[in-house]
């Protein structure tokens, strides 16, 4: 297997997570997803196809048996740095999302192992993006999705700095019940302990909820 630039490694692991997400990988999502121009794009994407790690036979962008496999040990070196910065050495999820995409790119696989049993085998990152491997058969969906009723953080889907710097000053982490209280179109409410809070719909977009047990 052909050893990959960070940057095109970077353009692997967004499409594993594209698909994660929405299912499918579009050169529109990558183009918005890393601000680059689709000139840029397209050499990248011509550059992993000819090492055969994508196919794009249809307008779909497909990862291959071997860019899976790249993009899976790359997602779980990610999210696995991201465990280790915040539940050892206490980073916020913030900065540890930042630090975690230099770390990815830098661990032997025994290291990674090691890590990986210190930590207790996670099933999740700290934003509740699953471990590859260690999916939950539940998916949630955003509270902008949902009715009425009582509910469970699940993730935060996408990890900009200000989605989780809101989900964080709210107290919307994986594994808070929440109730959603009321949910229109020019707001959602929701209840935290015994306190309603409106929030914007932006952001109730990107935090995936499942029903309570």
């Amino acid at each position: 297997m052909s050893e990959l630039s960070e940057p095109l490694e970077n353009y692997l692991k967004e499409i594993y997570e594209l698909e994660e997400s929405k299912g499918v990988a579009k050169v529109v999502d990558l183009i918005e997803a890393f601000s680059i121009s689709p000139g840029t794009i397209s050499k990248a994407l011509d550059r992993l196809e000819s090492l055969g790690f994508i196919d794009r036979k249809t307008k779909r962008i497909r990862l291959t048996d071997d860019g899976r496999k790249l993009a899976v040990r790359l997602i779980k070196a990610h999210r696995l740095s991201e465990r280790l910065l915040t539940d050892i050495i206490g980073v916020d999820w913030i900065r540890a999302h930042e630090l975690a995409h230099r770390l990815e790119h830098i661990w032997p696989e025994d290291v990674l192992d090691k890590i990986d049993r210190t930590l207790g085998k996670p099933a999740t990152c700290p934003h509740g993006h699953p471990i590859p491997g260690r999916e939950s058969e539940e998916r949630g969906q955003a509270i902008s999705q949902m009715g009425p009723g009582k509910y469970q953080v699940q993730m935060i889907l996408r990890e900009e700095e200000w989605i989780l710097r809101e989900a964080q000053n709210l107290g919307l982490i994986p594994g808070r019940n929440i109730e959603v209280v009321e949910n229109r179109d020019g707001e959602i409410k929701i209840k935290l302990d015994d306190k309603v809070i409106v929030i914007p719909r932006s952001l109730g977009d990107q935090v995936i909820i499942v029903g309570n047990k």
